[in-house]
């Protein structure tokens, strides 16, 4: 592949997930506030419905093998790619008119009297957001491995990272000026948005990257496992149970994401209880946390590429600033400080950065050659599975600290925010249990590449 066509394509290649950029805006940054603050849907609802989606990344392995031996119009991966962000595009549509009916009488929507029926929908929609987003997910990143050399995956990756929390920095500005303040009819309009927009993006990222194959033509790996790769998935649970140091690892995973996460959908609500801030204002939160992740890593893959810092000492210094700044943060929602907060932010982008590179280094390192599959799949477990319960859990913070009287709505969000510092720094605790050689290595230019290909985030 040429240099030109080469760069080509990965342009190309990180519109799509500039795409998921628009979704995770609206979703995470406007959809949580309007309806757990403007429309006084109790949070624990919401954040849970916003979590859903991480319990649904399983269908990504379903959907992706789907993909290797069903082709449609001749091709494995450009239609569901296309499909599933579609799918997910229209389910962010239709919340508008769902949650609206739900803060007015939850037991009716289009006509329709049933017990609880606007919850029930609301369920149903985001399950089909989840399911496209997989589908969408696995399958891109497996365009990425077939159409990009080997040597420029990591590099390519990474770009396509950045893409999306440019996408997501772009959106976010986008939606500010469009919604500065709630209103029923613009919400509607801006969320059908998504339909033109997710599609647009996501076509363009998509058109000549593949090629037709004739039928009967399989694509390399999608074969069948056989009954000894089955029964080996046992012996792999069991060496993990029995194995200290990946339990070590595990729950540090778990904790240092679980932790992170909990503020993530319930950070715009703090700043309408709080800070009295308008829906425009609130958004500004995921951009300021959004360039403070990108100089973090950009910064780190500088280090990297100087040779100078190892994994583990990325990591520690990365969750350290994190706890430091949540601290900062529960500081500024104490006292009710928009500057404080502001800066609290950055400074959680900015290590997150840190943290993360390191982490999922050592995640493409703690595996084996014979089950490095099953162990990537492990880490991404424990990722997905901590992210989806920091949203329910921080929803019910919110409701059983804040919403129930319990605490003066500062106070209660200082005390989650300590709640997450906490947590974030308990996970160096498992960290430093681990005595594995290789883990206090320095990273290096193909393991950061590796790395960032993994795209387990």
């Amino acid at each position: 592949m040429d240099r030109f066509l080469l760069v080509l394509r990965a342009f190309q290649l990180t519109l799509p997930r500039a795409a998921a950029g628009w979704l995770f805006a609206i979703l995470t940054s406007n959809f949580n506030r309007i309806s757990i603050y403007e429309l006084g849907i109790t949070a624990v609802v919401i954040t849970s419905l916003l979590g859903l989606y991480h319990f649904l990344s399983p269908f990504g392995v379903v959907l992706g093998r789907l993909a290797d031996r069903v082709p449609l119009f001749g091709m494995h991966r450009t239609p569901y790619v296309l499909i599933g962000m579609l799918l997910s595009a229209a389910a962010v549509a239709v919340l508008p008119y769902i949650v609206v009916p739900m803060s007015q009488n939850p037991n009716e929507l289009f006509g329709l009297s049933i017990p609880y029926i606007t919850y029930i929908v609301a369920f149903l929609v985001l399950v089909l957001f989840g399911i496209g987003f997989a589908m969408a997910g696995a399958n891109h990143l497996a365009l990425v491995a077939e159409v990009i050399p080997e040597r420029s995956r990591g590099l390519v990756t990474a770009l396509i990272w950045t893409m999306l929390i440019i996408g997501m920095i772009a959106s976010l500005q986008f939606i500010r000026g469009y919604m500065p303040t709630y209103d029923e009819q613009t919400m509607r309009s801006l969320y059908l948005l998504s339909i033109p927009v997710v599609g647009v993006t996501t076509l363009l990222g998509l058109i000549g990257v593949e090629k037709r194959r004739k039928p009967g033509e399989v694509i390399p790996g999608s074969g069948k496992l056989d009954a000894q790769e089955h029964s080996s998935l046992k012996d792999f649970t069991l060496d993990v149970v029995r194995n200290r140091t990946v339990r070590n690892f595990f729950c540090f995973i778990f904790l240092f994401m679980f932790g992170y996460s909990l503020q993530d959908n319930i950070l715009e609500v703090f700043g309408a209880d709080v800070l009295g801030m308008t829906v425009g204002e609130t958004g500004r939160f995921q951009q300021i946390w959004g360039t403070g992740a990108i100089v973090g890593m950009f910064l780190m893959g500088a280090l990297v590429f100087r040779g100078g810092i190892s994994k583990i000492s990325a990591i520690t210094f990365g969750i350290s600033g994190i706890g430091v700044s949540m601290f900062a943060l529960a500081y500024g929602a104490y006292m009710a400080q928009a500057s404080i907060v502001n800066y609290s932010l950055v400074g959680m982008g900015f290590f997150n950065g840190f943290a993360l590179v390191g982490t999922l280094t050592s995640m493409m390192e703690f595996t084996t050659d014979h089950e490095r599959g099953a162990y990537i799949g492990l880490w991404g477990f424990a990722i997905a599975f901590a992210s989806g319960l920091a949203s329910m859990a921080g929803g019910q913070m919110v409701t059983s600290l804040i919403e129930s009287g319990l605490f003066a709505a500062s106070d209660g969000f200082a005390i989650i925010f300590t709640v997450e510092g906490f947590v974030s720094l308990y996970s160096l605790y498992f960290l430093w249990q681990i005595n594995a050689e290789n883990f206090h290595k320095r990273i290096s230019k193909d393991g950061l590449s590796n790395a960032m290909a993994a795209d387990l985030g």
